[in-house]
């Protein structure tokens, strides 16, 4: 290694040092990154390690990401790893796990170790390195020394002449393209945007928040949205009473990729399509988004169950919370914004009602509940398979719903005077700071809010799988499912009598190269009771070819109970399934007010969508 290239980063760990004493004590590690290959997605990262005094040390680097509940093996993506000598010796490098190297440095104040990544995963959990920006996140790019998570650490970059700018809530420092975070959480809690960015900031409550975005190419208006989500921003800080962080917050807005959202304490990192700003309805399809990340800045990072901190980034985090950490945050997710009125009463009801028929829908309501959905993340929920609809209750629309119906129990049992509202305040209160809560503490607190033990409502949604009891929150609010008109068609002539209903199958499928695949089968259709089983090919009905484009008109031959023949291609088998066809399930229908519905039955449904003026709230006195 170049003499000068040595002095170079030892100024730079003199400088970190510096900046970082009155933080803490220890001495920081300093990486410098760099983009020498990036049109190849290639990050370089070196890295000025103390050694303490010790003759060996251990690095490791996170196999995953807080909020993002699966273990990716960051390490994978590191091509080539070496360490120096402030001299410039090499030292020699083991790999002992999966993410885990040791160094022999006997006698040395600080090494240098120096790695590749490969660097193309456009999503808000990897990192992406092109020509033209790069997209950062913590855990997947920062070699650390191993079960040491309190030193403080700096980091800085070397940009191409091409990128204008860098954002990231990493603390600036007054060296350029240079940042520090007091320990390792904070370092992989904040992001790291470099390249050309559209940024709008506005203001709330005295604090700067800025819609940062990428891949808008003259297509996206990101003032238009800021101005949109300036208004959700207070609307959140509002309910809450007031805002958990005082420094800038930032809207990271990754465009033309898969929709999804990463939450972080002060930012979150989004994927949407760049077309989502052109009118009203698109701007509130990426709000909906905005709102579920951004409620989570109070529900998920600073309240929080007591698995979700300290992290341990090395293994699997077990919390049987999740209903709570996602579930409820989906809930507050849509009522908020139809309370800062984004959305009418209808669209908001609707809604509701479209989540309340999905959950029916799906069988896996009857064998897994909210508790063990939650507990099982890791291995089931990001790695869905073609059986999930009939095993895996999703805890994020099914939390939602349970929420609802806490929310409406709460209101019911207290008369009015309480809500799922003030439970979040008083759980954000008591629990937000570094101790977090128990899932027996937090039912405890909303019996304790709610004037009446819930404990066994509570155990009976959240942790028995089984149909939920609908009837009270509908009665309570005084809303009803209007039947949709089924309309038959009959002879003018009178000659013919009415059609019969259509017979019903009950498998999902799809058409990929010109085939008509079976995709999933749920439990208690025709289609499993038959043996149709994920990836058939159907091929034809009692003995007649049917195209993928003919599948569904010709289904429409037949009514429930006749009985017909499939012939389908299983891994290059013909074979004959007799089924018998079903009546498709009947729908709920719309969700809406009671022609007959009471004034004080209208009353609680204004107070709930926030049609009546929201009462204030005090300040949160925990949390930072």
């Amino acid at each position: 290694m170049h003499l000068n290239l040595m002095r170079s980063h030892l100024t730079f760990f003199l400088l970190a040092t510096l900046s970082l004493a009155s933080a803490a004590e220890r001495a920081p590690i300093a990486y410098t990154l760099r983009f020498p290959d990036a049109t190849a997605h290639y990050l370089d990262v070196e890295a000025l390690i103390p050694t303490g005094g010790q003759d060996t040390v251990t690095l490791f680097m996170p196999v995953w990401t807080p909020g993002s509940y699966l273990v990716r093996d960051f390490a994978r993506n590191i091509i080539a790893i070496t360490a120096h000598t402030p001299a410039g010796g090499l030292l020699p490098v083991e790999k002992i796990t999966k993410n885990r190297w040791t160094i022999i440095a006997p006698g040395q104040a600080c090494i240098l170790v120096k790695y590749r990544l490969f660097a193309r995963e456009i999503d808000v959990r990897g990192n992406w390195v092109e020509r033209e920006f790069a997209v950062l996140n913590g855990a997947s790019t920062f070699l650390s020394v191993a079960d040491d998570y309190q030193r403080p650490y700096a980091v800085r970059l070397e940009l191409p002449p091409s990128w204008p700018s860098i954002q990231t809530p990493l603390t600036p420092t007054a060296e350029p393209n240079t940042f520090t975070a007091k320990d390792f959480d904070h370092l992989v809690d904040n992001p790291i945007l470099a390249g050309s960015l559209q940024v709008d900031s506005f203001e709330v409550a005295g604090v700067r928040h800025s819609l940062v975005t990428l891949g808008g190419e003259g297509v996206w208006d990101n003032a238009r949205v800021a101005r949109n989500l300036a208004r959700l921003v207070e609307a959140q800080r509002e309910f809450w009473g007031d805002l958990p962080y005082r420094t800038p917050y930032y809207f990271f807005n990754l465009l033309a990729v898969q929709r999804g959202g990463l939450e972080h304490a002060n930012s979150v990192l989004m994927g949407a399509d760049r077309w989502l700003s052109r009118n009203r309805s698109s701007i509130n399809s990426w709000l909906s988004l905005a709102s579920h990340e951004y409620f989570h800045a109070w529900n998920g990072k600073r309240l929080r169950p007591v698995a979700h901190g300290p992290f341990n980034y090395e293994q699997e985090v077990y919390t049987r919370s999740l209903w709570v950490v996602e579930g409820i945050t989906s809930y507050y997710q849509h009522i908020l914004l139809r309370r800062a009125g984004f959305n009418s009463r209808e669209d908001y009801l609707m809604g509701v009602g479209g989540q309340i028929a999905a959950v029916r829908q799906s069988p896996s309501r009857l064998v897994q509940s909210l508790g063990d959905a939650s507990f099982d993340a890791w291995i089931k929920t990001y790695q869905p398979d073609e059986n999930s609809v009939n095993a895996l209750f999703n805890y994020y629309s099914g939390g939602s719903l349970a929420a609802l119906l806490l929310d409406a129990e709460i209101r019911r049992v207290s008369d009015g005077a309480k809500s799922l509202d003030d439970v979040m305040r008083a759980a954000y209160s008591r629990y937000s700071a570094a101790q977090g809560y128990t899932q027996t503490q937090f039912i405890t607190l909303v019996g304790e809010i709610a004037g009446h033990d819930l404990t066994a409502w509570i155990h009976q949604v959240i942790e028995t799988p089984g149909e939920w009891d609908y009837a009270p929150m509908l009665e309570w609010y005084g809303l009803m499912f209007e039947k949709p008109t089924v309309t038959t068609k009959t002879s003018p002539n009178g000659l013919e009598p009415p059609d019969p209903p259509f017979g019903w199958l009950g498998a999902d499928t799809k058409v990929m190269g010109g085939q008509l695949l079976v995709t999933a089968v749920r439990t208690g259709t025709p289609a499993a009771d038959a043996g149709l089983a994920a990836d058939d090919e159907i091929l034809g009905i009692d003995d007649y070819r049917v195209t993928p484009a003919q599948f569904t008109t010709r289904l429409e031959a037949y009514q429930p109970g006749d009985a017909v023949t499939l012939l389908v291609s299983r891994r290059d088998r013909l074979l004959r399934l007799p089924v018998t066809l079903g009546a498709k399930p009947a729908e709920l229908g719309q969700l809406k007010l009671r022609p007959d519905a009471t004034e004080v039955q209208k009353a609680r449904l204004r107070a709930w969508i926030g049609e009546d003026p929201a009462p204030a709230v005090p300040a949160p006195t925990a949390g930072t």
